[in-house]
Formats: C-alpha cells, sequence, structure tokens
C-alpha cells in the first residue's frame, strides 16, 4: 500500500534571488540600475527622527514650576547642542547657584508652566544605508525608497512568522534547545537578529522591542503568543501581513520545539554576519560573503515576476526508504531523520488509534512514528 506525506522545502542554498533594501526614512537613493555593489556600500541616506525628551527643569533648578521659564538661555523652537548651557539660576549670598547643561542636542519645542517640564525634540539622524550584499541593482523606487538587488543567498523557509522586513547581524545568543528570556537580552542587542532557541517567553519579546532588536529566530512559539502578534489569528500556514515591532520567524511549530539541526547548523556559521528576515513571508536570507558569488549574479536573470507559489504550498509525496522526513506530531516534535522502513500492516496504538508507521533513524536513535505525524523535507 502506498503511503503519501507532505513536502515542505526547507533550505535554499546559494540560490540568485531578489533582496530588497529599504530606506528607514525620507532620504536619497544613491545607486543606479544595473550598478554593481558590494556589501560595504552605501545605497542610500536617509533622515530618521529620534523622538523627544522631557527635562524637569523645576526639580533641577529647584525653583517653582512657574518660574521656571524665566532661567532658560535659549528660546523656545530655538537649537541647541550637547554640552552648551540651557537654564541658570544665579545664587545668592549663600549659593544656591544652579548650572544646567544640554544632555543632547535638539531643540526647545515646549515648556510646561504647571510642572515646569520641558520638551526637547531631539534633532533628526542621518542614517546611511549598506547593499549588505554583492549584487546587481535590479530596482529602483524612489517613492518608497527601496532599491531591489539581485544577489546569492542562502533562504531559510520558517514554518510561521510576523513582522516586515528587516535585516540586521545575526547574533547566537542560546543554544537550540534553550529559551529566551529577558535575562538574555539588553540594549547591546539593538539592531541584532537573535538566533533564541526553541522558545521565547511573552515577556521576552517585550524587552526584545525595547531594546530595538530587529528580529528572533526560535524554534517553536506559544499558540497565544502567536495570536497576540497576528491580531488574534491562528492562521497557519498562510502569510500573514503584521507588524510589532520585531520580525519573528518561527522554524518548527507551536510549543517548545528546538530549532532543527539542518537550519541551525547554517545560521550558526552566519553568526556576526548581515542577514534579512521577514516574518510576514516565514523566510531568513542569508547573503553570500564571497566577492566571487557576484559571477554566479551576472549570469543569472530572473524572470520579472518570480512564482514562489510552490515554495508555500504543501505538496504530497509517495512515502520512501530512503527520504529525508521530520516529524511534525506530538510524539518526537521536530525530530529529523531517514526512513529505514515502510509497516505494511496497521498498529493499534496505546491512544486507540491504528495506523501504519514508519521506522525513522536520526542521529541519535531509531525511533517509530506514525505515517500521518510525518512530512518530507527538501533542500535546493
Amino acid at each position: 500500500m502506498n503511503q503519501f506525506i507532505p513536502k515542505r522545502i526547507r533550505i535554499q542554498k546559494d540560490v540568485v534571488a531578489r533582496i530588497e533594501r529599504i530606506l528607514l526614512g525620507r532620504g536619497a537613493i544613491k545607486v543606479a540600475l544595473n550598478q554593481e555593489v558590494k556589501p560595504s556600500d552605501i545605497i542610500g541616506s536617509s533622515d530618521v527622527f529620534s523622538g523627544f525628551r522631557i527635562i524637569n527643569l523645576a526639580t533641577l533648578l529647584e525653583v517653582e514650576p512657574k518660574d521656571t521659564i524665566k532661567y532658560l538661555k535659549r528660546g523656545m523652537g530655538q537649537r541647541i547642542y550637547k554640552g552648551e548651557l540651557l537654564a541658570l539660576k544665579p545664587g545668592g549670598i549663600f549659593g544656591g547657584k544652579k548650572l544646567i547643561i544640554a544632555p543632547t542636542d535638539g531643540s526647545l519645542d515646549y515648556i510646561n508652566p504647571e510642572t515646569g517640564e520641558l520638551k526637547m525634540t531631539l534633532f533628526p539622524r542621518k542614517i546611511d544605508l549598506p547593499a549588505g550584499v554583492y549584487g546587481i541593482v535590479e530596482g529602483i523606487d524612489n517613492e518608497k525608497g527601496k532599491i531591489t538587488i539581485r544577489a546569492q543567498v542562502t533562504r531559510i523557509y520558517g514554518m510561521l512568522g510576523c513582522g516586515k522586513l528587516r535585516d540586521g547581524i545575526l547574533e547566537v545568543i542560546n543554544k537550540r534547545e534553550d529559551y529566551l528570556t529577558v535575562g538574555n537580552l539588553s540594549s547591546k542587542n539593538e539592531g541584532h537578529v537573535l538566533l533564541a532557541g526553541s522558545l521565547a517567553y511573552k515577556d521576552a519579546y517585550s524587552s526584545a522591542i525595547s531594546n530595538g532588536v530587529s528580529g528572533i529566530i526560535v524554534g517553536g512559539i506559544n499558540s497565544s503568543d502567536y495570536k497576540s502578534m497576528a491580531g488574534g489569528r491562528l492562521l497557519f500556514p498562510k502569510r500573514l501581513e503584521n507588524d510589532i515591532g520585531i520580525s519573528v520567524v518561527v522554524c518548527e511549530g507551536f510549543g517548545s520545539m528546538p530549532i532543527g539541526d539542518d537550519i541551525y547548523k547554517i545560521l550558526y556559521q552566519y553568526n556576526g554576519k548581515f542577514i534579512s528576515i521577514d516574518g510576514n513571508k516565514s523566510r531568513i536570507d542569508l547573503p553570500s560573503v564571497e566577492s566571487s558569488s557576484i559571477n554566479k549574479v551576472k549570469s543569472t536573470i530572473l524572470p520579472p515576476i518570480q512564482d514562489t507559489s510552490s515554495l508555500d504550498e504543501m505538496q504530497n509525496v509517495e512515502l520512501k526508504i530512503g527520504m529525508r522526513v521530520r516529524v511534525v506530531g506530538n510524539s518526537f516534535p521536530s525530530e529529523q531523520g531517514v526512513v529505514l522502513s515502510i509497516d505494511q500492516s496497521p498498529t493499534l496504538l496505546p491512544s486507540r488509534i491504528i495506523a501504519y508507521l514508519a521506522t525513522i533513524e536520526t542521529t541519535r536513535r531509531k525511533i517509530k512514528v506514525p505515517i500521518v505525524n510525518l512530512e518530507a523535507i527538501d533542500y535546493i
């Protein structure tokens, strides 16, 4: 009796694909169509709003809130730079002189006479956008500040995810079976994509957002956490268009699951290197770090619109001996191995369910698994 199981592509190695680079704000694109770029090339720059800062001058000057404004040395709307004199209260015979220095660059926006708090609007920061890859510019969208580059990448497909396209330096902070907690995170992780282990706690996601983390790659996720990210929905495997301020790719499924050894080994090799992560597409792109990859890029022409539907949809294939599979059920979750044998008669399981079993050889052991709990995994 022939048995069929779903097949899903997990990894595409060294393929030529389109990479999108997007300015963080309004700015200028500095490359032309068909221009060859390398990772360090600055392909655009933008001015990004830096926010504001509240300074309680009444407390610092030790005066009544309504009297604060008369001690200011700058008028509202004027610029001031870090280290310049912001406010001064002269002292008397018995001292009491107070001198306040501007803690940062900005402009004086507003002072609240009831609280004595001064609002400083910070100057926009100019942020340069590096190419990040060896490639050739294929498209420029000045309105959206988007540059499309043809480059060689290793592309990893997760099971689900959330969040828009982001990038950063990959930082391995956990083993594949560990949990991500608040204690793992700090401001040092800002702008990084974290390889986080088998599960991240809910408060860890909040802490990561507060610390400016770009993305998290994890083995499993609690369904309640995923639903909160996905706007209360639990759609799988359909793609979403949500963003909560961070991009997340879940490689294995719901619950605590170590990242598959196949994916983890590749990601570990990229520790400290630039990558991009698209949670809404459940996709991770690892650009080639070899300058010689440009030769393959030059000789490869991609179609105007690349059809990736075959990668997003499950296909059914006949289960065969020697096939590489992954366990997706509750028994031995996310383990991978090679099919050694396929039972020709069904077995009555302890749960009272009758199922056909297959024997799988993993790197650690041999296991018997219901065929309905298997998926074929493929690599391109």
